[in-house]
């Protein structure tokens, strides 16, 4: 009698466990472009700490590293995941990952149900982060940006006889490397940049050819200039060696054709030189990064 009684109650939790998985669901939105935005994970024990759900139809998720490697550890290719998404019956299926359900709450708190490939479903809380000004210069930045060329200069303060300048198809700094023989930058640039994206969260994320991706944050210093700050989440600085994509940034978007865009990055070094009778002597130089790209189709 009692087996009976045991196995009429663990039904009846079964039940009552799938009721409440299939009520996250059912009061998921309907409306694709209802639930579109940044959800920041509250629970501190989930193995995901962020996602984001584009207009373009793509999805970035932040997933916990803590839950995987030590900081000593860490590869940035544990931390992110990028993709295409689509909506069916109430659920955004994210290409690679597997898919979610969103129940949106009041004060834009929401309740995500998560069913990812070779993961149990579970279910976590979260908020939705703000998103910036709705103004005409955010509507044209924030898109998928793809890269035409790379025009790159190297100007000297006081060796003028050794500026250089050229132009790159894409963002392939393969040339770059043949010209000056940088093995060590080589091998932290090893990857070429396929494209930017920039979100209405804030969000900026660069794409590489190998399918990785790296993510941090954007605002506006100026926007009468159009000067930008670009930066790595304070948690991963110290991993990062790619230089092309943070700090101080001139944006153009034009508005004559909103689907092309320019991108300048300049910063100063320096550079030892020996000298007979002197010895090593630095010099001051001058970088700039000039970006053209179009929208993605």
């Amino acid at each position: 009698m009692k087996t009976r009684q045991w196995f009429a109650l663990a039904s009846a939790l079964i039940i009552f466990i799938a009721g409440l998985s299939s009520c996250n669901k059912a009061n998921a939105v309907k409306d694709a472009d209802k639930a579109l935005g940044k959800y920041e994970i509250t629970d501190a024990s989930s193995p995901i700490q962020c996602i984001e759900l584009t207009r373009a139809g793509e999805y970035i998720i932040t997933k916990n590293p803590a839950k995987t490697k030590s900081d000593s550890d860490l590869d940035l290719d544990d931390v992110w995941v990028y993709g295409k998404f689509t909506f069916v019956d109430g659920a955004y299926i994210l290409q690679g990952f597997g898919e979610i359900a969103i129940n949106l709450l009041r004060g834009g708190a929401a309740e995500i149900l998560i069913d990812r490939n070779g993961w149990d479903p579970f279910t976590v809380h979260a908020q939705q982060a703000a998103t910036v000004q709705e103004t005409t210069i955010n509507r044209r930045l924030c898109r998928h940006w793809n890269f035409k060329k790379t025009y790159f200069s190297l100007a000297f303060s006081d060796l003028p006889f050794l500026d250089f300048s050229f132009e790159l198809p894409g963002c392939d700094f393969s040339k770059w490397f043949e010209k000056t023989g940088d093995e060590e930058g080589e091998e932290e640039l090893e990857e070429e940049c396929k494209g930017l994206i920039f979100t209405e969260s804030g969000t900026y994320a660069v794409l590489f050819d190998n399918g990785k991706v790296n993510v941090g944050s954007w605002a506006w210093e100026n926007t009468a200039d159009g000067s930008l700050k670009c930066e790595w989440n304070e948690q991963y600085k110290s991993h990062f060696k790619d230089y092309r994509f943070h700090g101080g940034l001139t944006v153009d978007v034009s508005e004559d054709d909103p689907a092309t865009c320019t991108i300048v990055h300049s910063f100063e070094t320096t550079m030892e030189r020996y000298k007979l009778f002197k010895g090593y002597i630095s010099h001051s130089m001058r970088t700039a990064l000039t970006y053209y790209l179009e929208e993605a189709k």
